[in-house]
């Protein structure tokens, strides 16, 4: 259905030189520590409710950078998973090897798709739909990164106003009508917008035509 670009393959590289050398700023310093911040805790209260209304068990951290939140800690000392209330949560994240994808009730992909080259971005939004069995639950940063690749663009390189993610997400959400979606725009690092929680059957089961 969608097929992947040569990019795709070549910012996996990227990252993978990024995670094992670090990486240099905008601002012109040097990081050695490389992903390993632990995005969804700044979301742990609006995924909790996603998780307990779903009654999740499971989920699957797609794009985990450094991070496993099976142990990370929220800033009160309770343990992430814990806390939104899942049993276990599986990593995905190709730059570190972790290479395996399993389907879960909830997946988690947080400041990952601003990293997507745009051609890749309808592939991976039908991947995260295709390992969910309740819903997907989406970050995506609408703004520059201050961290650059090795070839020395911005790290993030599908910068678009919410709207356009917004767009993508409902195409995307038309081959999965049963599976809810939920999507966070973040315009700057401490700046983000929920748009709820919805699904595509709901559209098609409605009696109106606007929605």
């Amino acid at each position: 259905m969608f097929q992947l670009s040569q990019q795709y393959d070549e910012l996996i590289n990227y990252y993978k030189q990024m995670a094992k050398n670090g990486y240099s700023r905008v601002d012109g310093t040097f990081v050695k520590k490389v992903y390993s911040d632990a995005e969804p805790h700044k979301f742990a209260e609006q995924i909790k409710k996603i998780v307990e209304y779903f009654d999740a068990k499971n989920g699957l951290d797609y794009g985990s950078g450094g991070s496993d939140l099976n142990e990370t800690k929220l800033t009160n000392g309770v343990k992430f998973i814990d806390y939104i209330g899942l049993q276990k949560i599986q990593s995905f994240e190709p730059a570190r090897n972790k290479k395996k994808k399993v389907k879960c009730d909830i997946v988690l992909c947080f400041d990952v798709l601003e990293h997507v080259f745009i051609n890749d971005v309808p592939w991976v939004l039908n991947d995260l739909f295709e390992h969910a069995t309740k819903c997907i639950v989406i970050n995506v940063a609408c703004y520059n990164a201050a961290a650059l690749l090795p070839n020395g663009e911005n790290a993030h390189i599908t910068v678009r106003p919410p709207s356009w993610w917004l767009g993508q997400i409902e195409c995307i959400s038309c081959l999965h009508p049963d599976i809810y979606w939920a999507l966070f725009t973040s315009e700057s690092y401490n700046n983000s917008k929920f748009y709820g929680v919805h699904r595509m059957k709901d559209k098609l089961d409605s009696k109106k035509f606007y929605q």
